[in-house]
């Protein structure tokens, strides 16, 4: 039953932690995303602070310089104009406080009006920085090739004012080769893709790892489950056969009682024939048979009148041993086999028990003895130890195939020609009726190992 759940309860947990898994990716690149954006920013405004503080030092530095009183915007503003000769700087560009443009240089740039949004936004006192990886130089400068190749370009917007941060004199336009920016923007993203990969790599990882551990306890749990289920059925099938033996016992009880009469009288007509017969062996064994099954009659009796008026006494090792070997002596006789009978134990048993107990010995005794071949030996064992008294019948034949021993102890389960099947089972179940276990310890071409083990408490 687990194995015919185990495909679906794979594909259950490979598709959750397909879905588990998507869902780290898609956080992990919203996460590298919106990480990488973010650092780009920063290196890129960075450099808009620092012109912003350069321009502005110059300013406040030319208008200290003046004697004359305030100074003028158009007198302040050619003063920005300076920062075009530091490296890297392709062009500056400067506009009053209304968005005119007052100068460029070089003077070859096209297009340098103040784009209307840029000039509402620097006179809220933002500065604004644009990064273009790939600028096409011919149409912001005269006399470059049309088919130039474009180079990463930074464009930098400032608001600038003199002393007074509240008097604004006007704004500047830098347009910086960010080949050095792009290099460095470059090797971010190679480390915050390096980071995203050994995460990704990380989680995966981590997430198979539990995902494969939940499927191992879940199948656990759904074979244990599974084998409780079956249990629960062979424990409700056993009390229901348990119930019909019972009702059997009953008929049965009935049934012996009414062959008691019958078997004596065949008995005293066996023992009565004519002596001068040529077929006395014959008479001597259905003697021996009738005398047999005569006394298993009146053991049976005793057993069922004991159980039924509550009757109890104590058996003796002794005499469990002895019950055992009559009982099975004759059969073993016949069938040249060695029955031995291993010393017991030296404490007594009580009658109930001990008769549930011969019965069980001599139905494993009489297997025993039909797997054996001439010459063979089956022992039994009573022995006893300080939790238990266990019956231990072992005989030397073929061994149980496995096709048997799988429902070993289920009705009409057999591997012997003429059996019924119905020996162990009833075994099983008289054995549970006093408590005890009836297992098969071991199976093979050396021989076989019955044992049933009855709890002292």
């Amino acid at each position: 039953m687990a194995q015919s759940h185990f495909p679906r309860l794979a594909l259950v947990t490979t598709l959750a932690g397909v879905a588990l898994l998507a869902i780290f990716i898609s956080l992990l690149l919203r996460f590298r995303v919106e990480l990488r954006t973010e650092i780009r920013q920063k290196i890129i405004e960075r450099d808009a602070a620092v012109l912003h503080s350069v321009a502005l030092q110059q300013l406040a530095e030319r208008e200290s310089g003046l004697r004359d009183g305030p100074a003028r915007p158009a007198t302040l503003l050619p003063t920005v104009l300076r920062t075009a000769q530091q490296r890297g700087m392709l062009a500056v560009a400067i506009f009053d406080a209304d968005g005119n443009t007052v100068e460029a240089v070089p003077a070859g740039q096209l297009f340098v009006e103040l784009p209307a949004d840029d000039y509402v936004q620097l006179l809220e006192g933002q500065p604004i920085s644009r990064y273009y990886p790939n600028f096409a130089l011919d149409r912001a400068f005269a006399g470059i090739a049309a088919n130039a190749k474009a180079a990463p370009v930074l464009e930098v917007l400032l608001p600038l004012h003199g002393r007074d941060p509240a008097r604004s004199i006007g704004f500047a336009r830098y347009t910086i080769d960010a080949r050095p920016l792009a290099q460095e923007l470059a090797v971010i993203d190679t480390r915050i893709n390096r980071q995203t990969t050994t995460t990704l790599a990380l989680g995966m990882l981590l997430i198979a790892g539990v995902m494969i551990g939940a499927g191992l306890a879940l199948h656990h749990a759904q074979r244990t489950i599974a084998e409780r289920n079956e249990r629960l059925a062979r424990t409700h099938f056993e009390l229901t056969l348990a119930a019909k033996a019972s009702a059997l016992g009953q008929i049965a009880s009935h049934l012996i009682h009414g062959l008691q009469g019958p078997v004596a009288g065949l008995r005293a007509v066996v023992a009565n024939h004519d002596a001068a017969d040529t077929t006395a062996g014959d008479w001597q064994s259905a003697s021996d048979y009738a005398e047999r099954l005569q006394v298993l009659i009146a053991e049976t009796v005793g057993l069922l009148g004991d159980a039924g008026t509550g009757t109890a006494y104590e058996l003796t090792r002794g005499g469990l041993l002895a019950i055992i070997g009559q009982r099975n002596a004759a059969t073993a006789r016949d069938r040249g086999v060695r029955l031995q009978l291993g010393p017991g134990f030296t404490e007594p048993l009580d009658s109930h028990r001990g008769g549930v107990l011969c019965l069980i010995a001599a139905n494993l005794v009489q297997n025993a003895l039909a797997a054996s071949a001439p010459d063979d030996v089956v022992t039994v064992d009573l022995a006893r130890n300080a939790e238990a008294i266990v019956l231990t019948v072992t005989d030397t034949g073929a061994g149980i195939t496995p096709a048997v021993q799988t429902r070993l102890f289920e009705p009409g389960q057999t591997g012997r020609p003429g059996g019924t099947g119905l020996g162990l089972a009833i075994s099983r179940l008289l054995a549970r009726q006093i408590g005890a276990d009836l297992t098969l310890v071991r199976t093979g071409a050396e021989g076989t190992v019955f044992q049933a083990t009855l709890p002292l408490a």
